[in-house]
């Protein structure tokens, strides 16, 4: 197919046909395939010299015709494409009278336009008149579109498009010319009004379209409604459209950019508007055609003398084009016959079409040959040449002095060579010459490395030679180390809004750190400063994407570069938000039901869980009401509608983030037909409230159910003693009334009452409902009688009364209205008008027994209290007069809570408490309990107990003892009867920080055989020292054993001991940091010891016994031998008699028993935990005397030490005055005379200095929930917890007096010394 030259044969200006000029070429140009000359032409038409172009001045119509262009020099001739000179012309449009149309509103309308001849085909826009001259172009957009007709096409029309009464008129345009040409006039009057229309069919391209491969297609449909259809493309079997097609004109136009074979098919284009979900379809068939085209185009070929060239040439077309060569513009049939060097078939074939060989050629064999595919849509040519040649290797690009590469990276090392024949290329490494594996020598020469490694770097060597010579060149490869990712970008999912942030980080060659950089990419693309929400932070190289939205989701790619290689990680941003409003959203089947339609909207990344269909009416178009809850898979959904409702309807799409915006409304209304009402008025009943009235009520029944026009309510009321059976219905037509009322002349009369509802269509469905209603009520003339007290608890009384039961619910009662029950009205005697209660009984709720007795049960009464009580009968609106009163006691209860609790002192393990006996007692006091916990943050711990509690109803104070210092504590006290514990009142504390205590006095009570009781005087007002503990151990012994903690009890029993003993005993005071121990006293126990036991030592009163037999048989034996004058005969000797030395005994005592826990101890310290002081590594303060032993004296004795006392305390008394004078130091103030003899405070002391320690503690907290002591949360002292093993070597205290300085053993319980 020749290529089109279009001149303008009225224009002055030469109309050129070009030829590449080329030095030592000759030219000629042929006319409709004839020989041209156009020197014939005089000045007309000119070939430039040493050129082949054709210069045409002032063209003319003769000039037309296709012309090519010929070449020759001494290698051969060529030929140029044809070229077909054509004249450009645009012709004038017809002349017409102006056209008028008339269009209805919403309606499609046409304009026509048939465009005057033109060559080339003229540019066609539609244009419209401007009142002051000139024109304006009209912009297409999807309503108003041009087809390829040139037709103006108008979807819908709408009242713009009447442009005030310009015409609109077609303008056609030669670009080649630059002339136009203007259509005849078109005007335009929109009438009526606009109304939905369904979508139809306008115009569309033939059904079967033919393209060319490679060459722009496309396929056009219009479509007309209002609104105005959405137009798709589709194609028919399914399958997606290809990657090359694309809409545009507003989505009526797809486009086949470079058509290919694939592209062959069906397409549907639909569309559809939102009256009418129907599509209307056109489908086109799609048939691919194409031009010849090369599939391998013949290449240029240069070889030496002797060599062997090949010409390839296939083409492929459909339909299937003819392939055509010529040798030096000449056919080949006609050359084989011309050209001698082809007639050799030595030298020469060609043995398949395409195909050209030449063997063994000479210089002389050089030529130019073509190759020609041509079809019925065209043709392509090639011109190539055959070039002999002789000359040494060139290397024209040699490799590089020095070349730098990255690990693992593919490189090319150049070498570009010339030469003929063509030189063999052979490269070297280090001397070394290089053979297959990673390395592979290219066509062009230059050596390929596939995956370089470290061991690559080096010099390499290109060597090309060929019989004329060899040429050798070469280049150092420098390797570096390979760019690597360290920390890579990990996936995210975040909320729309917030901010999402990638790290990554890389590593290099260190030659290569300078250059090292991180480049992030979003989908493929490099993030640019551009975005200003996208920034890189170059310390940490890491990427914050700040308020995230959903189209930052994608895929993030960070690439760590040197220049010569680069790493690459990826990772996925998900940018969750609550989804996009559903679009489109109709109805269909506007009727009892409605279908209504939507089309999904982004679900932005979070899953759809549901859609909400809300609805309006014409009764409240402001109000959107809830519809229905759709699940989420769904694009439609049927809804029940009501009669004669005009509705509109929107969707809300829901996920986990959230409720998308509602969606627009749908654009026509839903009207329903009218009906009868769905029902009657409901809840139809009357109220006694307004004297000498009849007051009936119901529930109107809403706008929505009432179905039609012409609502109103039809009420009857007839009064029953009338016995008439109708009366006339009275017409309510205010559909909001909610009442009616009329005089009443008795109290409480019965009246038949109907109401229905109706509108113009008729009643409602189902039967109007029908009351017997009563008239107004008014005050009881009856009274209950003969009130009883049947039982009474202690919060509760059983009543009884007498009532007729035949005045409820008969006419004329004197109840006097509806009977709703009775009123109890109760009090505490005496203060009725502070404590007065009453409690309306339900008929439901009285208890009806024989005859017309009736009993309840009242509820909720002080315990332990006078009450006095009265009955009355009552209607909906009033009470009667109420009965005689009634007199009970009520029995005792639970106490209430205490009047106050504060605290006295507070002091490292103890707190000093006083409070008031409760104000209501609700019974017997026996005693206060008392417990704690220990407040940790908003925690509280488990509750203990006080043990012993205080069985005294007329104690007021008690300290709590055994607790942890610097500890935050809950303190409750609860007031006790016989029925339990009553309401707690609790105060919170904080013990002080550890103290030293202060050393107790004591005494020792009472001394027998195997026990020493030991009673101390407490001070409850002092800092520090309430828990104490007993040491004692044998006269001498070496390890000191200790009783258990006492934090109540001022006494303590030492038992298990031996009788006739003597121990030492002391007391200590501890705080579980420190611990301070009084004098030590020496008491004996009563008894023999086993030394002066009988029975205990019978062994060795036996062997006493015969020893003395044998010293005296012995003496005796000794006599008689004197007697009989048996002497001895002494023996001499020179030294001195030996003197044996009398080492002093030395022992421990080894049967030394602990204390163990027991019956005889009395009950264990209950109520804290000795944990506490178990964990303390405590500090031992003693004071020693002058001679550094430990003072043994107890303070409270006088006597002197010869003395002992009638327990068998042994004392010393040498000492006792200095003692006594440091004892204010050490000891609380306060003689034993003023405590009893278990160690308690006598009742008449009073310690004037109380008052000075005490705080103005007032706490109102109060626990109104009873506690639930259980033994689970006492701590239980366990007598195996008391283990010698647990004390270490180095917490041993040492003790020394006069006679002796034996180290003190640790003790055996849990708190440390």
């Amino acid at each position: 197919m020749p290529y089109e030259h279009l001149v303008d044969t009225g224009s002055l200006s030469p109309a050129p046909l070009l030829a590449l000029t080329t030095f030592g070429t000759r030219y000629a140009w042929t006319k409709n395939e004839i020989d041209f000359q156009p020197s014939g032409n005089k000045a007309r038409i000119v070939k430039l010299p040493n050129s082949g172009t054709l210069v045409f001045n002032s063209p003319k119509d003769e000039d037309e015709g296709l012309y090519q262009c010929l070449a020759y020099n001494s290698f051969g001739r060529s030929a140029t494409v044809k070229i077909n000179m054509r004249e450009a012309r645009l012709d004038p449009f017809p002349i017409s009278d102006e056209v008028t149309h008339r269009p209805e509103l919403g309606k499609s309308l046409t304009l026509t336009c048939v465009p005057p001849d033109s060559i080339p085909q003229p540019q066609v826009v539609w244009i419209v008149d401007q009142r002051l001259g000139g024109f304006s172009v009209i912009n297409y957009d999807a309503r108003v579109t041009m087809d390829r007709e040139y037709r103006l096409r108008f979807a819908n029309v709408i009242e713009s498009d009447g442009m005030d009464g310009m015409p609109y008129r077609c303008l056609a345009i030669n670009s080649v010319m630059r002339l136009n040409r203007q259509g005849p006039p078109q005007i335009v009057i929109p009438r009526g009004r606009s109304d939905y229309t369904e979508t139809n069919y306008l115009w569309a391209d033939q059904d079967d379209r033919a393209g060319l491969r490679g060459e722009t297609l496309s396929i056009m449909c219009i479509f007309s409604g209002n609104p105005t259809p959405d137009v798709h493309w589709e194609r028919t079997d399914g399958s997606p459209l290809p990657d090359n097609a694309r809409t545009r004109k507003f989505g009526q136009e797809l486009v086949f950019d470079k058509l290919q074979y694939d592209n062959a098919g069906n397409y549907d284009c639909w569309a559809s508007n939102i009256i009418s979900q129907a599509r209307k379809i056109r489908t086109f068939s799609i048939r691919v055609n194409s031009a010849a085209y090369f599939t391998e185009e013949p290449q240029d070929v240069e070889i030496g003398v002797g060599g062997d060239a090949e010409f390839r040439c296939s083409a492929d077309g459909s339909p299937k084009p003819d392939i055509a060569w010529f040798i030096n513009g000449e056919s080949l049939d006609t050359a084989m016959v011309t050209d001698k060097r082809l007639a050799d078939p030595n030298k020469f074939s060609s043995p398949e079409t395409g195909k050209l060989y030449f063997t063994n050629v000479a210089k002389t064999d050089y030529m130019v040959i073509q190759c020609n595919a041509s079809n019925i849509h065209g043709y392509v040519f090639s011109d190539v040449y055959l070039n002999i040649l002789e000359e040494a290797p060139t290397i024209i690009d040699p490799p590089e002095a020095i070349s730098v590469s990255a690990e693992g990276t593919s490189v090319n090392v150049t070498c570009r060579t010339t030469g003929k024949p063509d030189p063999i290329i052979t490269w070297f490494k280090d001397e070394q010459q290089i053979t297959g594996g990673r390395y592979r020598i290219l066509p062009s020469g230059s050596l390929n490395i596939a995956a370089v490694v470290l061991a690559d770097a080096g010099q390499f060597v290109c060597q090309a030679s060929n019989k004329f010579g060899l040429e050798t060149a070469g280049g150092v490869l420098v390797v570096r180390r390979k760019t690597r990712i360290e920390k890579m970008p990990k996936d995210l999912e975040v909320f729309a809004g917030s901010d999402a942030k990638f790290t990554c980080s890389g590593t290099t060659d260190p030659e290569e750190v300078q250059n090292l950089r991180i480049v992030w990419l979003k989908d493929g693309k490099e993030i640019t400063t551009n975005d200003q929400r996208m920034t890189t932070n170059i310390q940490d190289s890491s990427l914050t994407i700040s308020g995230t939205i959903t189209r930052d989701s994608g895929t993030y790619t960070c690439i760590a570069t040197n220049g010569l290689d680069d790493s690459r990680r990826s990772a996925l941003l998900t940018v969750k938000d609550r989804p996009k409003p559903p679009t489109r959203v109709r109805h269909e089947f506007c009727d009892k039901n409605a279908t209504i339609h939507w089309m999904p909207g982004s679900y932005n990344n979070a899953p759809l869980q549901y859609y909400v269909l809300q609805y309006n009416t014409s009764f409240n178009p402001d109000q959107w009401n809830f519809g229905l809850k759709v699940n989420a898979s769904l694009v439609k959904v049927n809804m029940t509608l009501s009669p004669f409702v005009t509705y509109n309807f929107r969707l809300i799409a829901y996920n986990k983030m959230g409720a998308s915006e509602p969606s627009f409304p749908s654009p026509k209304p839903c009207i329903t037909t009218s009906d009868i009402p769905e029902y009657h008025p409901q809840n139809l009943r009357t109220i006694g409230h307004q004297p000498g009235k009849l007051y009936i009520e119901w529930t109107p029944v809403p706008q929505l159910l009432q179905n039609g026009p012409g609502f109103r309510y039809m009420l009857e009321i007839v009064r029953e003693a009338d016995q008439a059976e109708t009366s006339v219905p009275i017409t309510i037509t205010d559909w909001r009334t909610d009442h009616y009322e009329i005089s009443a002349q008795n109290v409480y009369e019965a009246y038949r009452i109907t109401l229905r509802a109706e509108n113009d269509d008729g009643p409602a469905k189902g039967d109007p409902p029908t009351i017997t209603g009563y008239s107004y009520e008014q005050v009881p003339q009856i009274s209950p009688t003969n009130v009883q007290v049947e039982s009474t608890g202690d919060t509760f009384a059983k009543l009884v009364w007498d009532f007729p039961k035949s005045e409820i619910g008969k006419p004329g009662t004197r109840i006097r209205g509806e009977f709703r029950g009775f009123k109890v009205q109760f009090w505490e005697r005496g203060r009725r008008p502070l404590t007065a209660r009453e409690v309306d009984f339900e008929p439901d709720e009285i208890e009806s027994l024989s005859g017309d007795t009736f009993r309840a049960t009242v509820n909720k009464i002080t315990p332990f209290t006078n009450m006095e009580a009265q009955v009355a009968v009552r209607n909906n609106f009033y009470i009667g007069q109420p009965s005689e009163i009634v007199r009970f006691l009520t029995e005792p209860g639970l106490p209430g809570v205490v009047e106050f609790l504060r605290v006295l002192n507070v002091g490292d393990t103890h707190v000093n408490l006083e409070w008031a006996s409760p104000l209501e007692n609700r019974g017997n006091l026996i005693g206060y309990d008392i417990s704690y916990r220990k407040v940790r943050g908003l925690d509280l711990d488990v509750m203990q107990d006080r043990e012993p509690q205080i069985n005294d109803p007329y104690t007021t104070t008690a300290y709590v003892s055994g607790l942890s210092p610097n500890t935050k504590y809950r303190i409750y006290i609860y007031a006790r009867t016989e029925q339990g514990r009553g309401e707690a009142y609790f105060i919170e504390i904080v013990t002080a920080k550890p103290g030293t205590p202060r050393m107790p006095r004591f005494t020792i009570e009472n001394v027998g055989r195997t026990f020493i009781n030991v009673s101390w005087w407490i001070n409850a007002f002092t800092d520090s020292g309430t828990v104490v503990f007993v040491e004692y151990r044998k006269l001498y012994g070496a390890e000191w054993l200790r009783t258990t903690d006492e934090v109540v009890n001022t006494w303590k029993n030492v038992s298990n001991l031996e009788p006739g003993t003597t121990y030492e005993l002391r007391i200590k005071a501890t705080n579980g940091k420190i611990s301070v121990a009084s004098g030590i006293d020496e008491i004996t126990t009563d008894g023999n010891a086993k030394a002066y036991d009988l029975v205990s030592n019978i062994g060795w009163f036996l062997g006493m016994l015969f020893s003395v037999l044998f010293i005296i048989g012995f003496l005796i034996f000794l006599v008689l031998l004197y007697r009989s004058g048996f002497r001895f005969t002494p023996v001499t000797s020179g030294g001195t008699g030996a003197r044996h030395n009398m080492e002093p005994y030395s022992g421990s005592y080894d049967n030394t028993a602990r204390v163990a826990a027991g019956k005889d101890f009395g009950p264990e310290p209950k109520g804290y935990s000795n944990d506490y002081y178990d964990d303390k590594d405590y500090h031992n303060y003693e004071y020693d005397d002058d001679n550094g032993g430990f003072d043994r004296r107890p303070p409270s004795y006088s006597s002197d030490m010869s003395k002992k006392g009638s327990n068998g305390v042994k004392r010393r008394s040498d000492e006792y005055e200095d003692f006594d004078r440091q004892g204010d130091n050490y000891y609380d103030r306060g003689e034993p005379s003023k405590f009893d003899r278990y160690g308690a405070p006598r009742d008449d002391y009073n310690d004037d200095n109380r008052d000075d320690y005490r705080g103005d503690y007032q706490d109102d907290y109060r626990d109104d929930d009873r506690y639930d002591y259980r033994d689970d949360y006492r701590n239980d002292y366990d007598d195996g917890r008391y283990d010698d093993g647990y004390y270490q070597d180095d917490r041993r205290d040492y003790y020394s007096d006069d006679d002796r300085a034996q180290p003190s053993a640790p003790p055996s319980a849990s708190t440390f010394v």
